[in-house]
Order: C-alpha cells, then structure tokens, then sequence
C-alpha cells in the first residue's frame, strides 16, 4: 500500500542513514521499524464497556419526555 508520511527532516535523515549502513531499501527500513515499535507498545486494549447508567436514589427513572423537555428548557 502507498501513503504519504510527513516527517521532520532530522528523523527522516536518521531512517534514510539507517537504511543506507544497513543495506536496505528506505521502504523497507521503515516497515521494520514501524513493526517493532508496534511489537514494542502496548498491545490492543479490550473495548472498554460503556459505563452504568446512574441510579437516582429517591427518584423514578427519567423517561425520554423528562430528557426532551430538560432539552428543549435549556434551549429557552
């Protein structure tokens, strides 16, 4: 796939000088350095659940007319 990165020149120098003492095309220095940061971070994080509804003690539960008419309140 091709993309196109923006990278501060220094950086950019960096990978291209890694690449040239290394023997490898710049393509692929990037792929692997891209990998092992990716190997090196922290791994896919489980889908956080959403949270629980909160609970007013003493009160019945709001209904969508109590949350329509909060909106439209606070629109005058």
């Amino acid at each position: 796939m091709k993309t196109t990165l923006e990278l501060p020149d220094d950086l950019m120098r960096r990978i291209k000088l890694r690449a040239v003492h290394g023997n490898r095309k710049l393509k692929d220095e990037i792929a692997q350095l891209l990998m092992a940061g990716m190997a090196s971070g922290p791994g896919r994080a489980a889908p956080r659940k959403p949270p629980r509804p909160a609970r007013l003690r003493g009160r019945a539960p709001l209904t969508i007319a109590d949350i329509e008419t909060a909106i439209a309140a606070g629109r005058e």
